[in-house]
């Protein structure tokens, strides 16, 4: 007994390692070096339990890990609407070469890092580049620029990942709106950045109230605690707004010379680490709340 013990533990593990093994190459496939052009991006975020950096492009996901770069091998769709969550990620946007989903993508999500997408609702009918989705709670928000039988225009919500929808009033929201934010908990916490400044709602859409001077608002992203808002006046601004005291605190940023803040996200288990995206396209992260910022990406050409 005592020998066939050891020979099953033998070969257990012997099949554990080997499992680790493929899952290992599936994912070496999958994820392959990069050093190109990294070009239209609509979207980054820290996603799924690893909290994986991503960047969503036009030619699909882009990885920076570890000072390294990876690009995808398949699903290189063109992501728009693009927004990380606890579990993968929400996007909208149109297939690529490789796919065989239907343009537009509607709503999708992954939870895989984007070798496979799940359809959530019109597929095939509608490309949001504006999409919020709250990280934990996966609650949605778009804005629908044209008007169709499915969906009128202005914000639309969805809180049963999106077998149902209801217009929001979103009444005092000001200008084209160009980025919307979910907090990760509370649904009915949302913000949304215009070209007339930043807007806060906690009633789930009905009413917004502009927390900034009119100004061009740039973006949003919401944590536990904050909301992190971009805005451009003389120069790109960067804010941590911590919403309970209306407290504002200016972050330092890099050089930037006409140019914002465009995409924001923080790590989920690690508050000093930070990364944004110009509009420029320069990318930078920092790992000490902002003090210093490394440069990752210069004018689309991704650094190590």
């Amino acid at each position: 007994m005592f020998y066939k013990g050891i020979i099953l533990a033998i070969v257990t593990g012997t099949l554990l390692l080997s499992a680790c093994s493929q899952e290992q190459a599936e994912s070496d496939d999958y994820l392959q070096e990069f050093d190109g052009k990294l070009e239209h991006v609509h979207g980054l975020g820290y996603m799924g339990s690893d909290a994986d950096l991503a960047f969503a492009s036009h030619d699909g996901l882009k990885f920076y890990q570890d000072g390294a770069w990876y690009s995808t091998s398949q699903q290189n769709n063109d992501y728009m609407g693009f927004t990380a969550v606890d579990e993968g990620f929400y996007t909208s946007g149109h297939p690529g070469k490789d796919s065989n989903l239907p343009n537009p993508l509607g709503v999708q999500k992954s939870s895989d890092k984007g070798r496979t997408l799940e359809k959530v609702a019109f597929e095939g009918d509608f490309d949001f580049h504006v999409m919020g989705v709250g990280y934990n709670n996966h609650t949605m928000y778009v804005v629908n620029g044209h008007e169709t039988n499915e969906l009128s225009m202005g914000v639309h919500k969805s809180t049963d990942n999106g077998e149902s929808w209801e217009k929001v009033e979103a009444s005092g929201l000001q200008g084209e709106v160009i980025s919307i934010a979910v907090h990760p908990e509370d649904n009915e916490r949302i913000a949304a950045a215009s070209k007339k400044g930043i807007y806060l709602s906690e009633d789930g859409g009905s009413t917004f109230t502009r927390i900034t001077e009119e100004t061009n608002g740039t973006m949003v992203h919401f944590t536990d605690e904050f909301l992190y808002y971009g805005y451009f006046d003389s120069e790109a601004r960067l804010v941590n707004y911590h919403y309970q005291d209306q407290k504002k605190t200016q972050l330092p940023l890099p050089e930037l010379k006409q140019d914002a803040v465009a995409y924001f996200a923080q790590h989920p288990e690690n508050a000093e680490e930070m990364v944004f995206l110009s509009f420029n396209n320069h990318a930078f992260q920092t790992t000490n709340g902002g003090d210093k910022w490394k440069t990752i990406v210069e004018a689309g050409e991704v650094q190590e």
